[in-house]
């Protein structure tokens, strides 16, 4: 990614899957048949893979205003399912999106790295036992928890 480019569009490798298998990682999204869209952002020194999914029920996400895709659910990036992807052989096929998602996620992607920040940030006060039960239940499933050595977080 260039300074240019604040994101990519991609898939997750086949590689990615076999590493983080569901079995050990129940929380990071798995559907081999149809496998998600992510959206590739370099923060600090570690490159998250934000996936895009189209039946988002809760508020630890991005939700896409506006869509030619036809459902009746909220389209959205999921920060709660990001992962961490630092070597290039777990980066999949470029991936397209939408026309009128690609245009608002061109327009809003500073805002949408700035709102994921903020959920990282929490989360380390989440894993330093700083939260309270509220804001504890953004974390329960979070797929962040496999990471805590790419977040430095017990070291």
């Amino acid at each position: 990614m260039n300074s240019k480019n604040f994101y990519r569009l991609h898939y997750l490798s086949e590689e990615f899957y076999n590493k983080y298998g569901v079995s050990d990682y129940p929380e990071i999204e798995h559907k081999v048949q149809r496998p998600y869209m992510v959206i590739l952002v370099k923060i600090e020194d570690n490159t998250f893979a934000l996936p895009l999914r189209t039946n988002i029920k809760h508020n630890s996400c991005y939700k896409f205003q506006y869509s030619s895709r036809p459902t009746d659910s909220i389209t959205g990036i999921d920060f709660s399912k990001a992962v961490i992807v630092n070597e290039e052989k777990y980066i999949g096929e470029v991936a397209e999106i939408d026309n009128k998602e690609y245009v608002e996620l061109n327009d809003r992607i500073a805002f949408i790295i700035s709102k994921f920040r903020t959920y990282i940030k929490g989360y380390y006060s989440y894993a330093a036992g700083k939260s309270n039960e509220y804001q504890a239940k953004r974390y329960k499933y979070t797929t962040l928890k496999y990471f805590h050595k790419e977040l430095g977080i017990g070291e």
